[in-house]
């Protein structure tokens, strides 16, 4: 009698836990697999195959098995989504392992015979783009795959790449049954203007020179000048002293010394004037080259002759 207590208190509490939550999340895994595939089985038999391909779809982003790419490309090339057969039926050869009965061999060779029919409906492309850019083909993204061709619907297709702000476009024309070779490239990105050149500083020494030179000349023409006009009074004083004929005779001493002045005068006026402007000029292109803005010279030669623009 207690042996039987006991019995019906373990087989109770046995129920409780596969009813509990943690029993339920413990056979969660296996329990959504196996109904996924009985889902996917069903669909079949009712011809609700675009359903079946989503629930086996499912599948394979619970165990990525190769039951589910296969059963996915056979159902992709039922439904005739011909590309998508390509893919899932490429997909399904690559990871299939080698059949061992007669039933993995006739399975295997049916899955061969799908992707052969099935590419022979589509077109093909081979894409060459800059690593790391997003290619679509048609504004549908596509991945491309250790240089694997694209699979797509006959016709003309555009092709399109796109990395950091930029992109490359092109159509093609694909043929049933064929591939295109299509090669994306980017424009090359103009090189940025190279900025101006900074202006040059102006040399100290060349303001200090410049206005030393001026200041030299400026004084020595004042200097000469003011001999000038000495000379000139000693000019009037020489006539003066011959008389008030003046210097009819040019033999006596006072009028030689006059004729002396007078030439010592103009020598002096002429030289003082002459440094004058000089100073004048050399402090001008001296302000000059102090505060105008200076630039690289620009020498263009054209078939009209040379043309040299720039500034001092």
């Amino acid at each position: 009698m207690h042996k039987n207590i006991r019995r019906a208190v373990a087989s109770a509490l046995a129920v409780a836990l596969l009813a509990s939550p943690a029993g339920a999340m413990a056979e969660r895994p296996l329990d959504a697999r196996d109904r996924l595939v009985a889902q996917a089985h069903a669909a079949v038999d009712e011809g609700r195959l675009a359903d079946a391909r989503d629930l086996w779809m499912a599948v394979w982003r619970l165990e990525g098995s190769q039951v589910a790419a296969c059963n996915i490309g056979a159902l992709s090339f039922r439904i005739g989504e011909m590309p998508a057969a390509v893919r899932w039926l490429s997909l399904c050869k690559e990871i299939m392992r080698p059949p061992a009965t007669p039933e993995e061999r006739a399975l295997h060779e049916s899955r061969l015979v799908d992707l052969a029919r099935a590419r022979q409906l589509v077109g093909e492309l081979r894409v060459t783009a800059p690593p790391g850019a997003r290619i679509t083909v048609d504004d549908a993204p596509v991945e491309i795959a250790r240089g694997e061709p694209v699979p797509v619907e006959p016709g003309r297709r555009v092709v399109r790449a796109a990395l950091d702000g930029r992109t490359a476009e092109v159509e093609v024309d694909v043929p049933r049954g064929e591939a295109r070779d299509v090669r994306l490239t980017f424009p090359a990105r103009p090189s940025p203007a190279p900025p101006p050149p900074a202006p040059s500083r102006p040399s100290r020494a060349l303001i200090t020179g410049g206005l030393g030179l001026s200041a030299t000349f400026t004084a020595l023409g004042g200097v000469l000048l003011l001999g000038a006009e000495r000379r000139e009074e000693a000019v009037y004083a020489a006539a003066r002293a011959a008389g008030p004929n003046g210097c009819f005779r040019l033999r006596w001493p006072m009028c030689q010394q006059a004729a002396s002045a007078r030439d010592d005068m103009r020598a002096f006026r002429d030289v003082g004037v002459a440094g004058l402007i000089a100073g004048g000029a050399v402090l001008a292109a001296t302000l000059g080259y102090t505060f105008y803005p200076r630039g690289q010279a620009d020498v263009r030669v054209t078939a009209d002759g040379i043309t040299v623009r720039g500034v001092f």
